[in-house]
């Protein structure tokens, strides 16, 4: 007997059961679901993340007014009370080191926005022209431009922040809104960026770093920065002109290293964080799949022994005319395992198109990984063997004398 005999009778066994078949296909089925769509939201999710974190690039870095940034994000630790502040001073000592190549500066904070008859508190940030060169693949213009250097009462919207804030009222390029009662010139309005970690940048709006500080002047000091960000030149590494900075900052604060009251972050640290929370993710939705995937192996498994029960005459059948316990065992093993690639195709063809669905309407990142299609089918096959091979071994270890006289 070959495997081409084995899959032919294995096939008219299940043909003869077809009700109790398909039943167990539709079990290891929901779990393939659950599997390909889990799975592939978790790759998409992972490389979207990535995508936006590389528009970064590894020679950038930020540096905020807090001791242990990281640590607090990434769950490492509890977050440290000890916060400072930042200054001009410390930006001009940035800016003098050797290696840095650009120096941005930016306050924020909420602001009450009016514009026509409408007025709202949203997320205002004052920024230097500098952060729009420095991250240019990430933000670009859909319609007018960016502000200028030294240019006062202008105003640029993120793409959802001008569509979204005001209601019918779309703000455009020219139109007049007042940001805690001065009024602004609308320049220019952001294309949508529209990734899962853009909804925040999607909804800001900038304005230049003097007109910042002025809108925020009663939550800073006269020379206060909150948020400075540096790009590091050719030839030099994101983690060398960190530790100058940090040298620099520290003298300037009178403070030791260990006790810094400010945290200077490289892209290459935030990706490293995210990696690791992204993974822990990862880790919890392939355990919430495998518990899916159960349902169908203990359905293959019930299927299986019933299969056997009621063959036990024919089992002894074949024993009779010289079938021998692996052959035994192939025929019962070849039947689940075809059940579970059945059961693995169909799944994987109905979680495609959970997928198209789930990123037509809602507009979720999904990436079906070649190697997430190689799983499903080694999946779906292995599991209906080893659910099988209980049965299939008892099936082949059955006395042919007693299973005739069944």
């Amino acid at each position: 007997m070959n495997i081409k005999d084995a899959i032919m009778y294995a096939l008219k066994n299940l043909a003869k059961r077809s009700l109790r078949s398909w039943l167990t296909i539709v079990g290891m089925v929901i779990g393939v679901i659950a599997i390909v769509v889990i799975l592939s939201i978790s790759e998409g999710f992972n490389k979207d993340i990535n995508d936006q974190l590389a528009a970064f690039g590894a020679d950038q870095m930020f540096i905020y007014p807090s001791s242990d940034l990281l640590g607090s994000f990434s769950g490492s630790g509890s977050f440290s009370q000890t916060s400072g502040k930042l200054y001009d001073e410390d930006v001009e000592d940035i800016r003098s080191i050797p290696g840095v190549k650009e120096v941005a500066r930016s306050v924020y904070g909420r602001a009450s926005i009016s514009f026509k008859d409408k007025n709202i508190t949203a997320f205002v940030l004052g920024a230097d022209r500098e952060m729009f060169d420095m991250y240019g693949d990430y933000i670009e213009t859909e319609s007018g431009r960016i502000y200028k250097d030294g240019e006062r009462n202008v105003i640029y919207f993120a793409a959802d922040a001008a569509t979204d804030y005001f209601g019918k009222d779309e703000v455009k390029v020219g139109n007049i809104v007042q940001v805690n009662e001065k009024n602004f010139r609308v320049v220019g309005v952001q294309k949508r960026i529209g990734t899962s970690l853009s909804s925040q940048d999607d909804s800001s709006i900038y304005v230049s770093f003097e007109d910042g500080r002025d809108l925020f002047s009663g939550q800073l000091l006269d020379d206060e920065v909150g948020l400075i960000m540096v790009q590091v030149d050719e030839g030099f590494t994101a983690d060398e002109i960190k530790e100058t900075i940090e040298r620099k900052l520290a003298a300037n604060h009178h403070v030791r290293l260990d006790e810094k009251d400010f945290s200077v972050v490289t892209s290459e640290q935030i990706n490293e964080v995210v990696g690791s929370v992204l993974f822990s993710i990862q880790i919890v939705l392939a355990a919430v799949t495998l518990i899916a995937s159960l349902v169908g192996a203990i359905g293959i498994a019930n299927t299986m022994f019933m299969n056997v029960l009621e063959r036990i005459k024919e089992i002894g059948v074949l024993k009779a005319v010289g079938a021998t316990r692996i052959q035994i065992l192939t025929l019962f093993l070849v039947e689940s395992a075809i059940i579970g690639f059945a059961g693995g195709l169909i799944g994987l063809l109905l979680g495609m198109g959970v997928l198209e669905l789930l990123q037509q309407l809602f507009d979720v990142p999904v990436f079906l990984r070649l190697r997430i299609i190689a799983f499903v089918f080694i999946f779906s096959v292995g599991t209906g063997v080893l659910a099988g091979f209980l049965p299939a071994w008892r099936a082949a270890k059955m006395d042919p004398v007693d299973a005739l006289k069944f």
